[in-house]
């Protein structure tokens, strides 16, 4: 009998709370932000790019190279350890929205001692306890749904702030690569150059030994020579930090073993990046941002109920017996039922000062929502507008490091026909290689421009699958 109330107190319980059960606001109302038609900048209109960007780079090391980073990089690792964190905070939040069951026992044994002379009947009492309560806060304004809702967003927005990791390791992957590969052809630049030098060299001693040339040629070029063993020297040294830099990102110790590619990837053509308002739903920072600003509603929300009093239910039982099968006895047990109503008097003001702080809180997030809504779309303009000035600088440098060559070529013919001297010589050997050096770095600055372009718009790169926090994400 006392079993069937329990059971139907818990039933009429579950009816009154989900009949309390609201929905989250929508929360549009409070975002201003005023987003233009288009990107201003905008040079290839059309349908927002498709989401595998990696591919676009069409190299296939570069594509296993980020696949490395994502399961081995300690970064995302701890990032992915924090998100599920964060998942165990909001399944236990939605805790309060239930009933908590607790049940003690004991046990004890006491003995007894007759006076001088006489014997007690029954010297051992054993004794034993078995008791049980069930609590449940009614959720009669919500709060306690707010407060299991806040959570909920908190662990979106982490889920989102791990998303852009994800992608920020997956850029900082490929830029680390394109850097190597730029410092590998600086390099061979540098090799060629001083190779090169050397050769004059030569033929200027060659002359000076018969009385061809002057010391002063064969100085300078000597010095020539030496810039340009420093110069390779630097470049070494540079691709070797690019190098370490790289394998620590894949989790690799940084040996300096990783062997570069031997050209950068080409940009085929313009991408497409959609409308300004697409980025408030693709990009993960601003999806972070906006569901912070959801959590800190609904804690808000909920600090005004606190002002409202609470109505909780409990049921205790319990029985106490010398015999352990008459503890385990249903029809021994004793049951109590309570219901408390509690409304708050006088704290201080601490209430209300509590709710003031997370309105502050929204106010808060709010204006942080709308910077990093705003710091988005300059990403996407300055990109966009930074596209076409690098390839307008990197046509020129392409037909200034051409010009340049047939420049050192015409010279050091004229110099060997004593045309001009060594000094026009040696400035036509460096504008060539600072033109071509130029070049190099022009290409890579365009390929990093473009990485940030799709990062901007809020494109993923279809390397790995996302890792899941949990199977059982909290949904209340």
């Amino acid at each position: 009998m006392k079993t069937r109330l329990v059971r139907a107190l818990v039933a009429a319980l579950l009816v009154a709370f989900c009949g309390c059960r609201t929905t989250s606001e929508d929360r549009s109302d409070l975002l201003e932000l005023e987003a233009p038609d288009a990107f201003a900048a905008q040079s290839a209109p059309g349908a927002l790019s498709d989401q595998g960007w990696l591919a676009g780079f069409n190299d296939p090391l570069l594509n296993s190279l980020v696949a490395e980073a994502q399961k081995n990089n300690p970064n995302l690792r701890a990032a992915a350890a924090r998100m599920k964190a964060v998942a165990a905070n909001a399944r236990a939040a939605t805790a309060g929205l239930f009933p908590t069951a607790s049940a003690s026992g004991g046990a004890s044994r006491n003995k007894r001692s007759g006076a001088a002379g006489f014997r007690l009947t029954n010297p051992v009492n054993d004794s034993f306890t078995l008791n049980a309560g069930i609590a449940w806060e009614l959720d009669l304004w919500g709060k306690i749904q707010n407060r299991a809702r806040a959570a909920s967003a908190d662990f979106e927005a982490a889920t989102a702030d791990f998303q852009a990791a994800r992608l920020s390791l997956a850029a900082n992957t490929v830029a680390a690569w394109f850097n190597t590969v730029e410092a590998e052809l600086q390099v061979r630049l540098s090799e060629q150059t001083l190779k090169s030098f050397q050769t004059n060299l030569m033929v200027i001693e060659q002359g000076f030994d018969r009385g061809v040339n002057p010391a002063l040629d064969v100085r300078l070029t000597r010095a020539n020579v030496a810039n340009a063993r420093a110069s390779l020297r630097q470049r070494e040294q540079q691709r070797d930090t690019a190098i370490r830099t790289l394998e620590a990102i894949l989790g690799r110790y940084p040996a300096n073993r990783l062997v570069a590619a031997n050209n950068l990837p080409r940009i085929a053509r313009d991408i497409p990046v959609g409308l300004p308002s697409q980025l408030l739903n693709r990009r993960p920072d601003i999806l972070a941002a906006e569901r912070r600003l959801a959590a800190a509603d609904e804690r808000f929300k909920a600090a005004r109920k606190d002002l409202l009093p609470t109505i909780s239910l409990s049921a205790n039982g319990g029985t106490q017996s010398s015999e352990l099968k008459d503890v385990l006895d249903p029809d021994s047990n004793v049951w109590g039922f309570a219901a408390n109503l509690a409304q708050p008097i006088f704290q201080g003001g601490r209430l209300r000062a509590i709710a003031k702080s997370n309105q502050a809180a929204v106010e808060a997030a709010i204006a942080d929502y709308t910077q990093i809504a705003l710091t988005a779309f300059r990403e996407v303009e300055t990109t966009l507008a930074a596209g076409q000035f690098l390839r307008e600088r990197e046509s020129a440098l392409q037909a200034a490091a051409e010009e340049s060559a047939q420049a050192e070529q015409l010279a050091w013919s004229q110099y060997q026909r004593g045309l001009v001297d060594i000094i026009t010589v040696l400035e036509s050997q460096r504008r060539s290689f600072n033109a071509r050096s130029s070049l190099i770095l022009i290409s890579n600055q365009r390929l990093q421009n473009r990485l940030n372009l799709h990062l901007a718009i809020g494109g993923d790169f279809d390397a790995l699958p996302p890792v899941d926090a949990d199977d059982d994400s909290p949904t209340p």
